[in-house]
C-alpha cells in the first residue's frame, strides 16, 4: 500500500542526484495491473487520478503532482495494455486517455521532472559544501566534540531537507503514513436514516463515499446511494454508469463506501473484503464504514498489509473463508470526524434523471 502522505525522496542518495531521481521515480511508479480489477474501473479511476494530480499542481505541491502524473503515464500509457480485457476497452475511453496523456500528463510531468532534478542537483551541491566546511572545522576542534556536533548538524540538515519536500502536518500520525480523511460527523446518522426502510426488512444498504482533495487531505462531502439490490447479507450496485456520471460531473473523488449489516455486527465479510480491495487498490486511504444498527455498532475499517497481500492472490467469489489470524483489516486511524461539516446524501434510487439534481 503506497500512500502519498509521506514521500520517500531518497535523501540517503543526496550526493548522486541522477541515481536519486531514478530511485525516486521507480519507487513511486511501481504499479502492477490486477486482472480482478475490471478495465472499466481502471478507466474511471484514471479520471480521478488526474483530478488529484491537478489539485496538487494548482497548490504547487510539485512532488505529489509529479508522482500522480507519472503514475498515470505508466499505468495508462503502458501497463493497462497488459490487462486481459484491454481489447474490449471502449474506443472513446482509449481516445480520452491518449488525449489526457498528450495534452496534460506528458507536458506537466516533463516540466516537473526538470524542476525536481534541478532541486536534487542544488541539494547535492549544498550537501557537498556543508561537508567541506565540516572537514575544515574538524581540524580546529576536539574530535569527540566535533563528532557529536557533526551528527547533530547532519540530522538537522536531513530534517530540513525532508521538510522542504514533504508538506505534512507533524501533529497527525497514521500507522500506514496515510493522508488524513475528514468525515462529517453526521455521515453515519444521515445514511442510516436513508437505509432505515431496508434495515427494518433485514436488507443491506450501501453508499459511495466521495469528496475532494485539498492540501494533502481528503474531505468527504457526499454519500451517493446508487440503485442497488440487497439481501440480508449482501448488497450490489446497479447502473454504475449513472453513479460514475454523478461523480465525474461534480469533480469528486471516490474515497470508499458505507454499508449496513442490519442483523449482524460490524465487520468485513469475505465479500466486503473483496469489495473494499477494489477501492483501496487505487487510493490506499479509501475507507469502509460498516453500520450495525441492531448492535449499535459503527466501525471504519481499512485493509492492512496482510489483507492486501491475501486478497491480491484470491480469485474466489461469493462467501468463502479467509485468514482470521492475522486479521486482514484494521480500524482506521487516519479519519477525523468534523462537527462543522455536513454530509450531502444523494439518493440515486429516487432520481430518474441526473439533470434534476
Amino acid at each position: 500500500m503506497n500512500s502519498n502522505a509521506q514521500l520517500n525522496t531518497f535523501v540517503d542518495l543526496i550526493d548522486d542526484p541522477d541515481i536519486r531521481f531514478r530511485k525516486f521515480f521507480e519507487y513511486n511508479t511501481k504499479i502492477e495491473i490486477d486482472p480482478k480489477y475490471s478495465i472499466e474501473k481502471y478507466i474511471r479511476s484514471g479520471r480521478q487520478l488526474i483530478r488529484m494530480a491537478n489539485v496538487y499542481y494548482s497548490e504547487q505541491d510539485y512532488f505529489q503532482a509529479f508522482i500522480l502524473y507519472s503514475r498515470f503515464a505508466v499505468l495508462y500509457g503502458q501497463n493497462l495494455k497488459t490487462h486481459p480485457d484491454y481489447s474490449k476497452c471502449n474506443k472513446t475511453d482509449v481516445s480520452e486517455i491518449n488525449r489526457e496523456l498528450n495534452t496534460v500528463v506528458f507536458p506537466k510531468a516533463e516540466k516537473l521532472k526538470i524542476y525536481i532534478k534541478d532541486l536534487f542537483v542544488t541539494q547535492a551541491k549544498e550537501h557537498r559544501t556543508q561537508n567541506e566546511q565540516k572537514i575544515f572545522d574538524n581540524n580546529e576542534i576536539d574530535k569527540n566534540k566535533d563528532l557529536q556536533q557533526n551528527e547533530q548538524e547532519q540530522t538537522n540538515f536531513e530534517n530540513k531537507l525532508t521538510d522542504s519536500v514533504c508538506n505534512i502536518e507533524q501533529s497527525f500520525k497514521s500507522k500506514y503514513n496515510f493522508r488524513q480523511i475528514i468525515l462529517p460527523n453526521d455521515t453515519i446518522e444521515k445514511f442510516l436514516e436513508k437505509a432505515f426502510a431496508n434495515t427494518i426488512q433485514n436488507v443491506e444498504t450501501c453508499g459511495i463515499l466521495a469528496g475532494k482533495l485539498n492540501h494533502n487531505k481528503f474531505f468527504i462531502s457526499h454519500v451517493v446511494v446508487p440503485k442497488q439490490k440487497g439481501t440480508s447479507d449482501t448488497c450490489s450496485t446497479e447502473n454504475e454508469s449513472e453513479l460514475c456520471q454523478f461523480i465525474d460531473q461534480n469533480d469528486l473523488i471516490t474515497l470508499g463506501w458505507i454499508h449496513t449489516h442490519p442483523s449482524q455486527t460490524a465487520f468485513l465479510s469475505s465479500i466486503d473484503l473483496h469489495t473494499h480491495y477494489g477501492y483501496q487498490i487505487m487510493i490506499p486511504e479509501a475507507i469502509a464504514i460498516v453500520c450495525a444498527p441492531s448492535y449499535n455498532q459503527n466501525s471504519i475499517f481499512i485493509l492492512n498489509e496482510e489483507g492486501f497481500k491475501e486478497l491480491s492472490k484470491c480469485n474466489l467469489n461469493g462467501f468463502h473463508p479467509h485468514s482470521k489470524i492475522p486479521q486482514l483489516f484494521d480500524e482506521c486511524d487516519h479519519v477525523l470526524k468534523d462537527n462543522n461539516m455536513k454530509i450531502n446524501i444523494i439518493d440515486l434510487r429516487m432520481i430518474s434523471n441526473l439533470s434534476n439534481i
